[in-house]
């Protein structure tokens, strides 16, 4: 695989004819899915030679890879920046944190089939790991906010159960059709609070059951 530098440094040409490269490469991953998605076809989709595709990148694994990395730092920052003044309710934090996860993954197919199928460098795998702490980090914060008395242990690990009900209902979700993808969404929304819900009232989740790792 090749080295992946996301930091490199372009000329402004250069980076305009990258920039054009990462839209056009999104445009067939989203539409072909990363199997199916050669360099031959993003550079057709760009309008340039592959030749001059491989003076930018040297296979799909590191444009694969960038444009992970890209969107995985997009969609964190856009999490991170989500309520923070911490005036929502519980109730509607989440809310907010469910919708905007379903719709940047709406917006950006692309990025889904990446972070599934591509053979992702070690810091776009950093990248995708780092997002998914935002995600939980979200949440077990506002658990905090809710119960002070719950540990940080605690509130992580419902976190990330969280994450991993949001996780498996996105992959039905993105194949979903028009029709059933409004019940599948409400159906992670119902899941996600029906399980964290419980949480916020004493007693109801038994915190002995959760050990410190």
């Amino acid at each position: 695989m090749a080295v992946f530098n996301p930091n490199r440094k372009h000329n402004a040409r250069g980076e305009q004819r990258q920039q054009e490269l990462f839209r056009a490469a999104a445009a067939v991953f989203a539409r072909l899915g990363y199997h199916e998605t050669t360099t031959n076809a993003i550079a057709a989709e760009a309008g340039v030679s592959p030749a001059t595709l491989y003076q930018f990148f040297p296979n799909k694994e590191a444009i694969a890879s960038e444009l992970a990395v890209m969107y995985a730092r997009r969609m964190a920052d856009a999490e991170r920046s989500l309520d923070p003044e911490g005036t929502l309710s519980f109730e509607e934090a989440i809310h907010e944190l469910i919708e905007l996860c379903i719709r940047f993954n709406r917006e950006h197919p692309e990025f889904h089939t990446l972070v599934v199928d591509a053979p992702l460098s070690e810091v776009a795998r950093g990248e995708k790991q780092a997002l998914g702490r935002v995600f939980v980090e979200f949440i077990a914060e506002r658990l905090r906010r809710a119960r002070p008395e719950l540990s940080r242990v605690e509130c992580s690990h419902h976190g990330q159960v969280a994450l991993m009900i949001f996780r498996g209902i996105l992959d039905e979700l993105i194949l979903a059709t028009r029709t059933s993808r409004p019940r599948l969404q409400q159906a992670m929304h119902d899941a996600i609070l029906r399980y964290l819900e419980p949480i916020l009232t004493p007693g109801g989740i038994p915190t002995s059951s959760i050990r410190s790792r």
